[in-house]
């Protein structure tokens, strides 16, 4: 009798460690003020630069090719659920100091806020946080920087749950989050299978300016909650969130398929093939550079100016549609890399209401206000210029009218169907509302690829 109450008295006592444990945990993963965060790609410190995000990893992995993965380094930053597959983070601290820095991620729903139906360590497993301690010192370089690498999953973060997430950099300056870096990245589930295709308009009025987007998801035999309200399917052009398309509902529910292949409903603007400039070197003029200076402020790069190419006709370039590398020939090694400021030329005389911007990898795929051009008078051409690192670049101009904040690429570079554009699609899938947006399947696909 004795000892049959000692095991009860144990076994309660092993219960309420456990449910003290829980509450510890639920409790420690609130303690991130996320109020300081924006919930969009962003730098919040000017010493901060180069951000750039990729896939690391298996570049032989099957499933990435058959989602139009070619190349990991110009991927949307995308992996599977428990794949061998991380997200690498990379950038520069240009104080050239080492600063004490984190980073977490942070679960997001389908619209980028934040996921209040589940706790940080319900989606993250080991630890909700690290340090960031992968940096290398620039060498022989006019600006001193240091380079740091984030690889997410690792041995310390593992992640548990499919959907979008924060990938939150900072500064901890005892205890006061200071931040630095967030990143927009996605982790899935394979669990669906996504069937697009992209044409010509169908519309009239947009058959030479703009591309149909059609595509099916099939369920591959799986049960899912009322999926012609639950499922929800976010449709990007290459990395632009500003004229990403949200399809909530399918023009047909199959039962084991949705199908969104209403003619002419799902359509986005050409745009055009990204213009190209190169500074992988600092010394001689490359591709679509007119002259290096050398000023007591450090290298000015002048790229020759661009010209409106809104009425002229479609031209098949090959690009990488808006990205840019890191590479120094001037040098032996990519942390001998050094910084200047490229000046961007713009002959553009005709009126309009709105602003002009530079826009691609190069500026974090935002529009960002020191990459907005300003009218120069005694020039007669629209200029700005950018702080940036020796490398290979792809960029467009984008105009964004007055009142709105969807850009587009038809008033500087015109409009064709014909471009090759990237077009990621990411199933989103909220069984009710006390669940989470979960990713369910994605897939890429080139509209009218070109041989690269």
């Amino acid at each position: 009798m004795i000892q049959k109450r000692i095991k009860k008295q144990a076994f309660l006592i092993a219960v309420f460690i456990v449910f003290i444990f829980t509450i510890h945990l639920k409790i420690n993963s609130q303690t991130i003020d996320y109020s300081k965060f924006i919930f969009d790609n962003y730098i919040y410190n000017e010493d901060i630069a180069s951000v750039k995000i990729e896939i690391s990893g298996n570049d032989k992995n099957e499933n990435l090719k058959t989602r139009g993965a070619d190349n990991l380094a110009f991927f949307p930053p995308v992996i599977d659920l428990y794949s061998e597959n991380q997200i690498k983070l990379t950038f520069d601290d240009l104080s050239g100091e080492i600063k004490y820095m984190k980073y977490t991620l942070v679960h997001c729903t389908h619209d980028w806020q934040l996921t209040k139906t589940l706790y940080p360590n319900e989606y993250l497993s080991r630890f909700l946080e690290d340090d960031v301690i992968d940096y290398v010192y620039s060498r022989n370089t006019s600006q001193s920087y240091v380079s740091f690498t984030v690889k997410i999953p690792n041995e310390n973060i593992k992640i548990e749950k499919s959907g979008n997430y924060l990938l939150c950099v900072y500064e901890d300056n005892g205890g006061k989050i200071i931040p630095l870096i967030t990143r927009r990245i996605m982790v899935a589930e394979n669990l669906v299978t996504i069937i697009p295709n992209i044409l010509q308009s169908t519309n009239i009025s947009d058959r030479f300016s703009h591309q149909e987007i059609n595509f099916e998801i099939d369920f591959n035999n799986q049960r899912f909650n009322n999926p012609s309200t639950t499922i929800r399917v976010l449709l990007m052009q290459n990395e632009r969130y500003d004229n990403a398309l949200l399809i909530t509902k399918p023009y047909i529910n199959q039962g084991n398929k949705l199908l969104y292949n209403e003619r002419g409903a799902i359509s986005m603007e050409g745009g055009n093939e990204y213009r190209t400039f190169n500074i992988k070197s600092l010394r001689t003029a490359m591709e679509h550079v007119e002259k290096i200076d050398y000023h007591s402020d450090g290298v000015h790069v002048y790229l020759y100016t661009d010209e409106d190419k809104h009425y002229k006709a479609y031209e098949n370039n090959i690009d990488i549609n808006g990205y840019y590398f890191n590479e120094t020939i001037d040098f032996t090694t990519v942390d001998e890399a050094d910084y200047a400021y490229v000046h961007f030329r713009l002959k553009y005389d005709k009126p309009f209401k709105g602003d002009i911007y530079v826009f691609g990898e190069l500026t974090n795929w935002q529009l960002k206000k020191e990459a907005k051009l300003s009218y120069m008078e005694y020039a007669r051409t629209w200029q700005t210029q950018l702080y940036l690192k020796s490398g290979y670049y792809n960029y467009i101009y984008l105009f964004v009218p007055e009142g709105s904040n969807v850009a587009s690429a038809d008033l500087i570079e015109g409009s064709h169907w014909e471009t090759e554009n990237r077009y990621t699609f990411y199933v989103y899938y909220q069984a009710d509302k006390s669940s989470y947006d979960r990713i369910i399947g994605y897939n890429s696909k080139y509209s009218f690829p070109k041989n690269k």
